[in-house]
C-alpha cells in the first residue's frame, strides 16, 4: 500500500511540473500607483473621512492577498484577491474624480474673486486718478494688483491655500482704499451738501443775470472753472486743486480749496505762477468755521486760518496749497474777463452724478 502512494505521489509531482504557480496580479500595482496618485492629490486635505474609508478597503485587499500568497504555490488562487482590488480601484478612481471636482470648483471660485476685484480695483483707479486726494488710494491698489497676480500664479501651481492668503490681503487693501475714498468723498453724494452747493450757484447764476455781468464758478469734483456773462455759460476750463482740494480749506496748510461765495480783490499780471486772481479767502463765514473749529480743538493752537488764495497760470495738472490753477492760454482769457468785484463761487459739485461718485458704497 505503501508503494502506490509513494508512487502517486510521484506521479501528482509529475504532472504538476509542468504547470507554474499564479502570478500576483497587477491590480494591485495598480492601486499602489493609485493610492500615491491620491496623496498627491491631496486626499487627506479634501476628503479626508473618504480616504479612511479607502485605507480600511485597501488594507483588507493587502491583507487577503498576503493570506493568499502565503498558501503552497500550487494551491494559490488570487481570483477573489484580483475582484477585490478591482473594487478598490474603483473607489479609488471616485475618490481621485471627487477630489478633481472639488478643486475645479475651488479654482473657479478664486479666479473668479480676482477677476472680480481686478475690475473694482481698475474701477477705483480710474475714478480717482484725476483727484489728488487719490494718492494714498492709489498706492493701495498698486499693492493689491501686485498681490493679485502672485495669487494668480499661485492659482495655476494649485497653491490654493497661498492665492487665498494673497487674495485676501489685496481685498483688504481694497476696502481700505475704498474706505479712504469714501471719506473724502461722500459728502459729494450728500443730497442735502449738494443741495446747498446748487443753491450758491442758482445764486450766483441769477447776480449774473440781474447785473449783466461776468461771474466764475467753480465744481471742484469736476474740476472746471465755468464762465457766465449776463446768466449765460460762456466757456469752461479745466482747472487743478489743492492737494487736498475736494476738502473744504479750514486753516493753514491743510492743502484744501474753500468752499462759498467770493469776488476778486486784486489782479496780478507779474505772478510768479504766470497772472493771477486774488479772491477774498478768508470771508467772513470761513472766519467763523475757523473759530468754532479751534474752540473744539479740532486745529492746533498755534495755526492760522490762512490766506493769499488765487486764481493763477501755471497749468491745470498740478497740485496746489489751496488755490485754483488754469492752464496759461485759459488763464489769459480768465484774466482778460475779470476785474476787482467779480463774483467767484466755489462748489465741491453742482450734481449727484459724477462717474467720480460711481464706486461709493
Amino acid at each position: 500500500m505503501r508503494h502506490y502512494s509513494f508512487f502517486f505521489f510521484i506521479i501528482v509531482i509529475i504532472l504538476c511540473s509542468g504547470c507554474s504557480a499564479p502570478k500576483t496580479p497587477l491590480e494591485i500595482r495598480f492601486a499602489e500607483a493609485q493610492k500615491a496618485a491620491l496623496i498627491k492629490a491631496g486626499v487627506r486635505e479634501y476628503t479626508p473621512d473618504e480616504y479612511q474609508f479607502y485605507l480600511k478597503a485597501y488594507s483588507n485587499a493587502e491583507a487577503n492577498f498576503l493570506t493568499e500568497d502565503a498558501r503552497f504555490r500550487y494551491f494559490k488562487d488570487f481570483s477573489s484577491v484580483r475582484d477585490q482590488y478591482r473594487m478598490l480601484l474603483g473607489k479609488g478612481n471616485m475618490l481621485l474624480a471627487r477630489i478633481n471636482k472639488i478643486k475645479t470648483d475651488k479654482a473657479e471660485g478664486i479666479e473668479k474673486r480676482i477677476y472680480t476685484l481686478k475690475d473694482r480695483i481698475e474701477s477705483l483707479k480710474e475714478s480717482t486718478s484725476n483727484i489728488n486726494e487719490g494718492r494714498l488710494v492709489r498706492k493701495n491698489l498698486s499693492k493689491a494688483e501686485f498681490l493679485l497676480t502672485q495669487a494668480g500664479f499661485l492659482l495655476k501651481n494649485e497653491d490654493y491655500d497661498g492665492a487665498e492668503a494673497n487674495l485676501k490681503k489685496a481685498t483688504d487693501l481694497s476696502k481700505e482704499s475704498t474706505r479712504i475714498a469714501n471719506s473724502i468723498l461722500s459728502r459729494y453724494a450728500d443730497k442735502n451738501q449738494i443741495a446747498k452747493w446748487r443753491g450758491l450757484v442758482d445764486v450766483t447764476i441769477r447776480e449774473s443775470k440781474n447785473r449783466r455781468i461776468v461771474v466764475f464758478i467753480v465744481s471742484k469734483i469736476d474740476q472746471s472753472l465755468m464762465v457766465y456773462k449776463n446768466g449765460k455759460k460762456l466757456n469752461s476750463y479745466d482747472v487743478g486743486l489743492g492737494r487736498n482740494g475736494l476738502k473744504d480749506k479750514l486753516y493753514a496748510g491743510d492743502g484744501g480749496t474753500p468752499e462759498g461765495r467770493y469776488f476778486i480783490v486784486k489782479k496780478n499780471a507779474g505772478s510768479r505762477y504766470y497772472k493771477a486772481l486774488l479772491f477774498n479767502y478768508p470771508n467772513e463765514e470761513d472766519r467763523l468755521r475757523f473759530a468754532q473749529a479751534k474752540k473744539r480743538g479740532l486745529i492746533p493752537a498755534r495755526t492760522g486760518i490762512g490766506s493769499l488764495l488765487e486764481i493763477h497760470g501755471g497749468g491745470s495738472d498740478g497740485m496746489t496749497k489751496g488755490c485754483i490753477s488754469l492752464e496759461n492760454k485759459d488763464m489769459d482769457k480768465i484774466y482778460a474777463l475779470a476785474s476787482e468785484g467779480t463774483p467767484l463761487t466755489i462748489v465741491g459739485s453742482t450734481n449727484g452724478d459724477n462717474e467720480i461718485l460711481s464706486y461709493i458704497d
